[in-house]
């Protein structure tokens, strides 16, 4: 990774700590970005808010970080978890800290099921049994219609643990026998609840042991891996994609400054929607992602402000080489020719262009060239053999196996296909 090291005009170096304004809140991670050097302001909020003046950004490389916003959180593939637990019956808790998508794949697990979302926090102990109907002598319970008795789907409570106690106490029968009262949950519907912690600086309630003991609990941070392989398939601008896997540890950022954002997945889709709409500016990217992550993110679109052209590439211009000392723009290379092949317009990208492709990534760096591979093995049937006909990338896999094998690509469809 990149550190950003603030450095006065005198030419003496003090490394600065990112700092929200106006907070004692303390961004505890440096910034890190691409190498080189790229002029820049850093604001020292925390003093007195004046900007560092003549003060220029020095990129540095630094081993990369695994960055966890607490103890004990698992970057699981959600949804798979989920649709495990779901053939098994048993409801699943996810926590998760905001903005991380744990709703998001929620609907997706469900495999186009009909999610049907119940904010218990809104509702009252009795509204769950339903409204009294009185007649012929007795009083019956309206079932509520958020109550399933036919087809399938999911149940989700989102929020649970914003709901009061009593609330949270009404809602025990209900996931653990799956009914309330009078009125039976439909057999092929699951139940799934999420929520936040405390330490997320969400306002929630404790959850009881006999609830909690009704789940399989999940905590839950998300990957960058696993962010990466959703924003191709959701169009995020390849600047962001590449940021990310360049310096993984502003995916989730720390939430404890009540008066500004912080970074997360769902802050970073809204980055791109900015870009894609032409908003660019640090005050906006600020405005989403917070203080700490804009900056970095501002000064690495800086430096990849050189990347060469990659449709030039894609057609076989072979002029441009890596430069060992700015992994930054190769970085952005090999995101952005992933990206094109992987959102290719009218079809599968020929093959040409995929052997060109394989030509230029297969001169930098090996954790450089995953960031290419990994998604396109994980893209469309034509372009993953496409990969396999690339000599280049054939013996690439085949040289870094174990590194590919942490991200789940296997060799035996390269094996299969050498010879094709």
């Amino acid at each position: 990774m990149w550190n950003v090291i603030a450095r006065r005009g005198s030419g003496s170096r003090s490394r600065r700590r990112l700092r929200g304004r106006r907070t004692t809140h303390t961004e505890e991670r440096s910034t890190r970005l691409g190498a080189g050097r790229c002029d820049d302001r850093i604001e020292d909020a925390a003093a007195d808010d004046a900007a560092v003046e003549d003060s220029a950004v020095e990129l540095e490389w630094r081993a990369p970080l695994t960055r966890e916003i607490r103890t004990g959180a698992v970057s699981y593939d959600l949804v798979e978890t989920i649709r495990t637990n779901r053939r098994t019956g048993v409801p699943t808790l996810v926590f998760g800290a905001p903005g991380v998508g744990k709703s998001q794949q929620v609907h997706q697990a469900a495999d186009a099921d009909p999610v049907i979302d119940v904010r218990l926090s809104m509702l009252d102990p009795v509204d769950l049994r339903g409204l009294p109907i009185v007649g012929d002598g007795r009083v019956e319970w309206a079932r509520p219609d958020f109550f399933p008795v036919e087809g399938r789907g999911i149940l989700l409570f989102d929020e649970l643990n914003t709901a009061p106690i009593a609330v949270q106490n009404a809602a025990l029968q209900l996931i653990l026998d799956r009914c309330c009262g009078p009125h039976r949950l439909g057999d092929d519907w699951y139940i799934v609840a999420c929520g936040n912690r405390a330490s997320h600086r969400a306002h929630v309630n404790p959850l009881s042991a006999p609830l909690r003991n009704r789940f399989a609990i999940v905590d839950y941070l998300p990957s960058v891996e696993q962010w990466t392989r959703w924003a191709y398939k959701h169009d995020v601008p390849s600047q962001v994609i590449a940021f990310l896997n360049f310096s993984p540890q502003h995916l989730v950022g720390d939430p404890n400054d009540e008066y500004a954002n912080f970074a997360s997945p769902r802050g970073w889709e809204r980055v791109g929607d900015f870009l894609k709409a032409g908003v660019t500016d640090e005050e906006s990217m600020t405005s989403l992602v917070g203080r700490g992550s804009a900056v970095a993110f501002g000064a690495y679109r800086k430096e990849i402000a050189e990347m060469p052209d990659i449709d030039r590439l894609l057609a076989g211009d072979r002029s441009w080489r890596p430069d060992p000392k700015r992994l930054s723009i190769s970085w952005s290379v090999a995101v952005a020719l992933a990206t094109r092949l992987l959102q290719w317009r009218g079809g599968d990208p020929p093959r040409d262009r995929v052997e060109h492709a394989c030509a230029v990534v297969g001169q930098m760096p090996p954790e450089v060239v995953v960031v290419f591979a990994v998604p396109c093995m994980h893209g469309p049937p034509a372009l993953r053999i496409a990969l396999t006909r690339s000599k280049g990338m054939v013996e690439f896999c085949t040289r870094h196996a174990e590194l590919l094998a942490k991200y789940g690509v296997g060799l035996e469809a390269l094996a299969d296909r050498r010879g094709a």
